[in-house]
């Protein structure tokens, strides 16, 4: 009798499966500070429960987005959809008792679990994103999570932490397919969910942002209340050419977790600055600029105010608002080196990278020269099929 032998090119894996496979390599909670001793393994394997339990919310409220998104317009009277998302992200972390304290973008304080049902992780969530928006596909959610820094009881102190000291952070997008998008510290990875099997799937695996993009997304809308500066900053960042030779092009969606979704996977750049409405910025640091910026930084690009590095920043409230400057590496060291200036910049940066496009264009220009010796009598004659 012939023996089975499993298909491994053709079995899906699930995130569950993912991070069970990753256990080893999860080394994020060794370094993570804490006074709270408690072995590794266990944290790990509480990391996984918690992960699970986002999981299952962000089944939950993708489903009733695309269920409210189906019947706008009916003019019934339901529970707005943001109380929905917000209710059912505390009750998933809440009942798999893994975290200790929630703060969320719809509450004004944060929410200490019962003694009895808290765990080890603090997280903080955007739970609907972009619902000033009615189409879902700019709808999602954020979230970060934070090793407990206290012993005992959770305090405030627990997530008044840098990003750079989260141990998982991600994102959901919903749409046709809801998408799921996640960083331990050890790389970004993608999910989609399989309606048949309600599964996360992994479809994105190693996710690597462009080195540099043509994609610019900023609300130009809001120019006439931006400083001066700032003005001549997109003036300047729109005519110098991208590095990979492309002029620039706008695109703007309005759902933060949507241009940075198109940002991750395509290059480019994502801005949004303080002006006179904002003189912080709009976007609040703990559990929205914090974990996009995490995972960004973890597929290889950059995420910062245009003076400082976003993970480095400690929130001095759960609502903290900065501007944001986040995508790939070299076109936000570009709006860094304009919003710094000539006294404060990289004198040779601007100078280094005109040399690169130089470099690029001429080797684009060798790559395109048409060789009549090598390649046949005419350019038709050199794109057709050569019949042996």
């Amino acid at each position: 009798m012939k023996g089975f032998h499993k298909d491994t090119n053709n079995h899906a894996t699930t995130l569950v499966q993912h991070l069970l496979s990753t256990h080893r390599r999860l080394h994020v909670l060794e370094g993570a500070e804490s006074s709270n001793a408690s072995a590794e393994k266990d944290g790990v394997d509480d990391l996984i429960m918690l992960l699970a339990s986002i999981a299952v919310a962000v089944k939950s409220v993708g489903s009733a987005v695309r269920r409210r998104d189906i019947t706008h317009g009916s003019g019934t009277e339901s529970e707005p959809l943001e109380r929905v998302a917000n209710e059912t992200w505390i009750d998933c972390l809440l009942y798999s008792q893994r975290s200790c304290i929630l703060v969320s973008e719809d509450l004004e304080n944060p929410v200490v679990v019962e003694s009895n049902m808290q765990g080890k992780f603090a997280v903080v969530f955007d739970p609907l994103t972009g619902r000033s928006n009615p189409p879902c596909q700019e709808m999602g959610a954020i979230f970060g999570v934070f090793r407990q820094m206290s012993g005992g009881s959770p305090v405030i102190e627990d997530v008044m932490q840098p990003g750079r000291q989260m141990v998982a952070a991600g994102y959901a997008l919903y749409g046709a397919c809801t998408v799921l998008f996640l960083s331990l510290g050890s790389g970004v990875h993608g999910f989609t969910l399989d309606p048949a099997l309600n599964e996360f799937i992994l479809t994105h695996e190693n996710i690597r942002i462009p080195y540099c993009g043509h994609i610019y997304s900023v609300n130009e809308g809001y120019s006439s209340l931006w400083q001066p500066e700032i003005r001549e900053l997109i003036s300047r960042f729109k005519t110098e050419v991208s590095l990979n030779g492309k002029e620039r092009t706008l695109r703007y969606i309005g759902s933060m977790v949507a241009d940075v979704h198109r940002t991750l996977l395509n290059g480019g750049i994502f801005m949004y600055f303080a002006h006179q409405q904002w003189p912080n910025g709009k976007l609040k640091l703990l559990y929205e600029a914090s974990p996009l910026a995490f995972i960004i930084e973890q597929a290889g690009g950059k995420a910062s105010t245009g003076l400082e590095r976003i993970l480095d920043i400690t929130p001095t409230s759960v609502h903290d608002r900065i501007q944001v400057v986040i995508g790939s590496y070299e076109d936000v060291e570009l709006v860094e080196q304009l919003y710094k200036g000539p006294s404060t910049s990289d004198p040779m940066y601007l100078l280094r990278r005109s040399h690169s496009i130089e470099e690029m264009k001429d080797s684009k220009e060798e790559s395109n020269v048409f060789h009549k010796e090598e390649d046949g009598p005419t350019i038709l004659c050199s794109t057709l099929p050569r019949i042996a």
